[in-house]
């Protein structure tokens, strides 16, 4: 059991190193000749590297459709109760009603939490 629990310990030490030398603007190279300085493999290196990067993209792609679908979603509300005051206004029995705004914001919303999850 502790031979898993240093390993998951390397592993998170070796993500987080990654993640440092990307915001330091390293090339994927230098961060393969850097982590071959820990003796780790190339090939492990780069899935590494393409891990790091899938998980930054995911985590930017999550707060872009949460954003998104939060601003559909009250976009959407707003319209449809500017509708509702025009017509209770204008005296009439009929207002617009622009649900696929709203429902549009909240598959953004679901989107994200997929992609959170991943």
């Amino acid at each position: 059991m502790g031979s898993s629990y240093n390993s998951s310990d390397k592993i998170v030490f070796l993500h987080e190193k990654v993640k440092q030398l990307l915001r330091q603007g390293k090339s994927e190279e230098e961060i393969v000749e850097e982590l071959a300085k820990d003796k780790i493999d190339t090939g492990y290196a780069t899935m590494i590297i393409d891990n790091v990067q899938n998980d930054i993209h995911d985590r930017k792609s999550f707060w872009r459709l949460i954003f998104s679908g939060l601003f559909f979603v009250l976009g959407g509300l707003a319209i449809n109760y500017l509708s509702y005051k025009i017509a209770v206004t204008a005296n009439s029995l009929f207002f617009y009603l622009f649900w696929g705004i709203v429902v549009a914001g909240v598959v953004m919303i679901i989107r994200a939490f997929i992609i959170f999850k991943k």
